[in-house]
This record gives C-alpha cells, sequence and structure tokens, in this order.
C-alpha cells in the first residue's frame, strides 16, 4: 500500500536532469545512487551532463547562448519543463510531492534543467511549463544534483506517507 501514488500507474515515469557542468565523481554519485535506488522501478531518473561553454574568447552572454542551444537539442516538445533558477517561484517539500503527482498524471517526462555558472537563457525560461528557485542559496552544480534527487525522493515518500519526509 505504501506505493500507491508511484504504482497506480504502471507506465514508465521519467524525470530526466539536463545540467551544464562536470560530471559527478564517486561520492557524489554514490550519493545519489542511494536514493535513486530507493525509487519505485517504474519511476526512472536519467541525468544529461552537457560541457559548458565558458571560453575566454566568448562573452557570458554568447556562453549562455551556447549553453541554451545545447540544452534545448534536449528537450522534448511532451517533456514538462522546470527551469531550475533563482529568480523562480519558491515551494516547499510537500508543494513539491503534489507537483510531482500532477506531472505524473499529465506527463510521461518531467524535465528538470540546471543551467551554466551564468545562468539560464530567457529563452529557456519563457520555453518553460515552470521556473523553480529551490534556494536563495547558490549551490555548485554536482551539490544540486544530489539535492534535486534527494527531494523526488522526499516527494516519494511524502506521496506515500513514509515516515522519512518528517
Amino acid at each position: 500500500m505504501g506505493r500507491k501514488y508511484f504504482l497506480k500507474k504502471r507506465n514508465l515515469m521519467i524525470i530526466r536532469i539536463i545540467s551544464i557542468g562536470n560530471k559527478l565523481n564517486l561520492s557524489e554519485s554514490k550519493s545519489i545512487e542511494y536514493f535513486i535506488k530507493q525509487l519505485p522501478k517504474n519511476l526512472q531518473v536519467e541525468f544529461i551532463n552537457l560541457k559548458g561553454q565558458q571560453n575566454p574568447k566568448y562573452t557570458h552572454q554568447e556562453v549562455i547562448k551556447k549553453e541554451s542551444k545545447l540544452i534545448l537539442s534536449r528537450i522534448l516538445k511532451k517533456d514538462f519543463v522546470i527551469a531550475c533558477d533563482s529568480t523562480g517561484d519558491q515551494i516547499n517539500s510537500s508543494q513539491f510531492s503534489k507537483l510531482i503527482l500532477r506531472c505524473q498524471k499529465n506527463y510521461k517526462t518531467i524535465c528538470f534543467i540546471i543551467g551554466g555558472s551564468f545562468g539560464l537563457s530567457q529563452e529557456i525560461k519563457d520555453n518553460s511549463n515552470m521556473i523553480l528557485s529551490v534556494s536563495l542559496l547558490t549551490f555548485p552544480h554536482r551539490l544540486f544534483r544530489l539535492i534535486l534527487v534527494e527531494q523526488i525522493y522526499r516527494a516519494h515518500t511524502i506521496m506515500n506517507n513514509m515516515p522519512y519526509h518528517k
């Protein structure tokens, strides 16, 4: 009974995390894997790590434009796109779990976008279904990916009344 929400629909739900930045190191990968292994089998988390385009020859805007092009090439029209940006809406863990549940009912894929160190282009923000600010603090990309996966797991526990989320 504890898995009723995620297992109610047997369809595969994909959460794709597209980020600009370095690949995770071994300890970061193990930390993320810890949470992913606890998710139900019909919820799949995928990572697409794109190389940052920073170069002394490019202005900040040129870097953002190049990174934006890379990101946009990985998003499908049918995805529910959430851009992670400090200018976005802040929600708590309970609201996040409701967002995941709503998306699960209406979309096959939720796509979280994490921009490079210069941020996301306005084009990406304009083409997103939601702009989400997880915190007013600034996090390194590697740590933010872990925080995001932990919140996805926490959302699962909230939906299923499991004690972890308290």
